[in-house]
């Protein structure tokens, strides 16, 4: 799997390749997988005015590209593997974008999967202090993020550091 880059670092200046588009189409069964799933990307991408060769990771063999996609992830959806685009001999490389179809009708995944999660041992409860009362509540996850959402925070975010600038 490769290291994913924060959109917060600033690149680095210089030339870079193109970033490159491949489609995949993922079994819904290997979503939210322990280790990560493979998938075929071509090594020669199309791109404008003909094919250009992406970068292979380290950790990836060949045309095989491992992706960890958590549970919830929508069909449609993109993953942006960094400085795995087209490569540039005096510059660094783009970026190749996966866009990820999950296939809803593949729910139950080959016996050899099952093998390996069932063999996986599963993570034991910490020990408790004899006395003690715990509580436990149901983990979930975050609510998605939307647009509506993520208007809202952006507006109050806004609004507070107007109010922090000004409020003196």
């Amino acid at each position: 799997m490769t290291q994913l880059g924060s959109i917060f670092e600033p690149e680095a200046p210089g030339p870079r390749g193109r970033d490159l588009h491949a489609d995949v189409t993922v079994p819904a069964w290997a979503l939210g997988l322990p280790f990560p799933f493979e998938v075929r990307v071509p090594l020669d991408l199309a791109a404008e005015g003909g094919y250009a060769r992406r970068v292979v990771s380290s950790l990836d063999t060949d045309d095989r590209v491992r992706l960890s996609l958590p549970a919830g992830f929508p069909t449609g959806g993109i993953v942006r593997l960094r400085g795995q685009g087209e490569a540039l001999p005096d510059g660094r490389p783009g970026d190749l974008l996966v866009h990820v179809e999950v296939d809803r009708r593949s729910t139950e995944p080959p016996p050899e999967v099952k093998h390996v999660l069932a063999a996986m041992p599963s993570p034991e409860a910490p020990a408790e202090a004899p006395g003690t009362l715990a509580y436990r509540l149901p983990v979930q996850g975050p609510p998605p993020l939307n647009a509506t959402t993520m208007t809202w925070l952006a507006a109050i975010f806004a609004l507070v550091v107007a109010a922090l600038m000004y409020g003196r």
